[in-house]
């Protein structure tokens, strides 16, 4: 079991979440395995212990680790995994309270609507508002249904339940005089159920909406309230979703959310109903702070149990349990917000009146507690939450230039992301990388998303549990929310089969410009690399052993036809307006798939490494050839491989010394007499300060896969170091135009022996000789690209000789080995 967990389990995670097990003698997954998830507790941010365990009953009761079972066979079986709460409570929560409503002016009123529907037979809607106390909130409760342009007729039928403030009843006595409501006043105090029977009794031909007087609506929201009953002639009640309603709560299910968002109520209800338009989600009950009721539901099931429920609280739960056991459905309208700011009325009673409906309702539905406890375990109205999430990401970036899609696993991607968004502020496009969104997938389907550069995002809490394996219905509509300028796709790892699918299928669909950026042999190659099951480069010659190689290795996806995958990628290819490559290499490889035309060779920008000092060679005095091993050393990377170069250099005791900047991934590779394991290093310039103080003779890139480019030997070139590489994609393309870069024979990947004494020969007086001037790249493909869209927007500003505007696509840089590339002014200023 540990075996199949450690690639997961998060040890930093777990000590940090948990700091009582510091003190305990065993590691963090042994206590875990052993303890920590019977006692609820999460291996990492990624994935909920309790929440498995809650969704999945046959794994609680075999008594089964739960996060062994989704490792182990949930995954493959399809169950999904639940993000941990200490992820969410990780972000940084508004503070700021709810702001209690001006009152409106006398003009105001005077101005506003009046809602009463004459003769009283008329079909309308009754928006019945039962009335206690609360000045404030009863005179913005109103006003904002009186003011709130809606197509639907309705009439605002307030009721006074005896108010012991004398300026509330004064305020709708005055308002019913001017005919803005009409008002039923009770003589002496009826309790809120009986006061809402009242408002429902009064006409029996009506809909009904109840409207507690301690919410805020908004333009068409009785529209799009009463619309699912128009559509759905099975549903009794609709709930619209706002900050304080339990189960249609926002941005928080199940609780209060008093305090204010970067946007305000009005906004939230428009991007509501951008993001969700008339979805409807299925629930237990209604909520009665807001609850549309068709009249035929009480025409069958009879008005609210005043009896039962006195004052207030729970009888809403009942009616709506009775109209399921009716045959009738209970729906969230999602398209819809209404602002609540809660117990206006029954102030400090409000627990006890919550504690004593819950045992009531126990008493006439003993089902009730455990269909809520099942409907907040599956959350169904997560995705509407999320899109919300969206929505207001949306808002609040404004335009998106580029949506990026990459993921977490660091590497050259990462380093490329970083490069683009540094080159785009050099060439004056600091407002292409504000308004730029990064998606990046990490383990199990969860995604990371924020803007491009460090704008500090809102309060988003929905979007810390979007999944996109579980969630694939929504990359559509997360495209269309974003709408972006282009879509920016650099990677699908981490993805299942049906998940890349699905997203190939939204950027198609989506009418959205997007390019694929060639990092990696995805597109032909599920492992990405071209290494087969036992780690070997498998030559790409012959497709028939794909099969055998898929089926050999745990991969994170399920097995699939390689016929079946590349045409995938070729449709997906056909549709992309560039597929954009960083070497040749690269784009012969890409040319298999996608159009010809289509495939471009863009090396990569690398502003920074344009001021690197050379260095300078160096005698060592143990009398070595030092070689230099720079970079995260896996199988593809070569670890294997050096491994056997360390056992043949110890075995014939060699002349060489391994001095490896960063770390590998077999433990036997070890600081030694022949070899200096000197750690991770951050960024390039703890790596190019790291080699000027070890002074290498030459540096070994041992990579045993055709890279795309390898970023990190454009470190060594930059310091004039000379450097080696198989003779394989772009490291062997790169090398060749490199005046101290020299290629050895592929097959040398195959013999360690052979690679020790090929080291050994290298005439390091020539390479060192060689003249090694170079020059980096300081702009990018993107920054071409909105440089053309600006020139066709603007055409008037394009010099007069012009004929036809520049491709929007075209790629002005030189290769960076080619010695002709433009110099960057200096470091790019971060933050954006």
């Amino acid at each position: 079991m540990r075996r199949e967990l450690r690639k997961e389990f998060d040890d930093a995670f777990y000590l940090r979440t948990y700091p009582k097990v510091r003190k305990l003698k065993i590691g963090p997954l042994r206590h875990y395995i052993l303890v920590g998830w019977k006692e609820g507790k999460d291996p990492s941010e990624l994935f909920s212990t309790r929440a498995y365990l809650d969704m999945y009953h046959d794994v609680a009761a075999q008594g089964m680790n739960p996060f062994h079972h989704f490792v182990a066979y949930g995954r493959e079986e399809g169950r999904i995994a639940t993000v941990s709460t200490a992820r969410r409570r990780n972000l940084h929560r508004p503070t700021e309270p709810l702001r209690v409503p001006v009152l409106p002016s006398v003009a105001a009123w005077a101005a506003a609507p009046r809602r009463v529907v004459d003769p009283e037979t008329a079909p309308a809607v009754n928006v019945v508002i039962p009335v206690y106390k609360s000045l404030e909130h009863v005179a913005a409760t109103i006003y904002s249904v009186l003011t709130a342009e809606c197509e639907v007729p309705f009439e605002c039928l307030v009721i006074d339940d005896c108010s012991p403030e004398p300026e509330v009843s004064a305020l709708l006595a005055k308002l019913a005089a001017s005919g803005h409501i009409r008002l039923i006043v009770n003589e002496t105090n009826q309790g809120f159920v009986r006061t809402v029977n009242i408002g429902m009794a009064h006409n029996t031909h009506r809909d009904v909406v109840l409207l507690n007087a301690d919410t805020v609506v908004h333009e068409g929201w009785l529209d799009r309230l009463m619309r699912p009953l128009r559509d759905h002639p099975d549903i009794a009640t609709v709930t619209p979703l706002s900050n304080n309603a339990t189960l249609a709560s926002y941005p928080n299910t199940a609780v209060d959310n008093a305090f204010e968002l970067e946007c305000d109520s009005a906004m939230l209800d428009r991007l509501a109903f951008k993001a969700n338009g008339t979805t409807v989600v299925d629930v237990p009950t209604g909520v009665g702070f807001a609850m549309a009721i068709r009249r035929a539901s009480l025409d069958e099931l009879g008005l609210f149990d005043a009896e039962t429920f006195g004052l207030g609280y729970g009888e809403e739960c009942d009616f709506c349990m009775r109209a399921i056991k009716a045959g009738w459905r209970n729906v969230l309208a999602t398209g819809v917000y209404v602002r609540h700011f809660g117990s206006m009325s029954f102030g400090p009673s409000q627990l006890a009146r919550s504690e004593k409906a819950q045992e009531l309702l126990a008493t006439k539905h003993p089902d009730y507690a455990g269909r809520i406890a099942r409907h907040i375990a599956a959350d169904p109205v997560l995705p509407s939450r999320i899109l919300l999430d969206i929505a207001r990401l949306r808002e609040m970036m404004g335009p998106v230039s580029v949506l990026f899609f990459s993921h977490t696993r660091g590497g050259g991607i990462e380093t490329y992301l970083e490069n683009t968004a540094k080159a785009l502020i050099e060439n004056n496009m600091r407002d292409v990388a504000r308004r730029s969104i990064v998606v990046q997938t990490q383990v199990q389907g969860f995604v990371k998303i924020g803007p491009f550069g460090r704008k500090p995002l809102p309060y988003l809490p929905n979007l810390e549990a979007l999944n996109l394996e579980r969630h694939k219905d929504l990359l559509a509509p997360f495209i269309e929310l974003l709408d972006p300028e282009l879509v920016h796709m650099n990677s699908f790892a981490g993805l299942s089969v049906p998940s890349i699918s699905r997203l190939m299928e939204a950027l198609i669909s989506s009418g959205r410009p997007y390019w694929h950026i060639w990092h990696d042999h995805q597109p032909l190659c599920p492992r990405l690399t071209f290494l087969d099951a036992e780690d070997r480069y498998c030559g790409e010659t012959d497709s028939t052993r794909c099969s055998s190689c898929l089926a050999a290795t745990s991969t994170s996806f399920e097995w699939v036809r390689i016929a079946d995958w590349r045409e995938r990628f070729r449709t997906y290819l056909a549709h992309a307006e560039l597929v954009s490559a960083p070497s040749e290499a690269a784009a012969l490889r890409a040319r298999r798939l996608a159009d010809v035309a289509k495939v471009e060779v863009h090396p990569h920008a690398e502003p920074h490494l344009t001021d690197v000092t050379p260095i300078t060679r160096a005698q060592h005095a143990d009398g070595k050839r030092h070689i230099l091993i720079l970079g995260a050393i896996g199988p593809h990377k070569g670890a294997y491989l050096i491994h056997s170069m360390l056992q043949d250099i110890e075995r014939r005791n060699l002349p060489l010394h391994l001095d490896i900047v960063g770390y590998t991934a077999l433990k036997e590779i070890a600081t030694g007499p022949n070899c200096t394991l000197y750690g991770k290093y951050h960024g390039d310039a703890d790596a190019i300060a790291r080699i000027q103080a070890i002074q290498p003779d030459v540096s070994l890139f041992a990579s045993i896969w055709p890279e795309t480019y390898l970023f990190t030997m454009s470190v060594t070139m930059a310091l004039h170091l000379p450097t080696v590489a198989f003779d394989l994609g772009a490291q062997s393309e790169r090398l060749r135009e490199y005046a101290r870069g020299a290629v050895l024979p592929e097959r040398l990947m195959e013999d360690p022996v052979a690679l020790n004494d090929a080291l050994l020969a290298l005439d390091l007086d020539a390479l060192w000789e060689a003249k090694a001037d170079i020059a980096f790249p300081n702009d990018s493909t993107l920054s071409d690209y909105f440089r053309a869209k600006a020139a066709l927007q603007a055409p008037e500003t394009a010099p007069a000789e012009a004929t036809t505007p520049p491709s929007p696509h075209v790629k002005t840089a030189v290769h960076p080995a080619s010695g002709n590339g433009s110099q960057s002014a200096g470091p790019i200023p971060l933050p954006l």
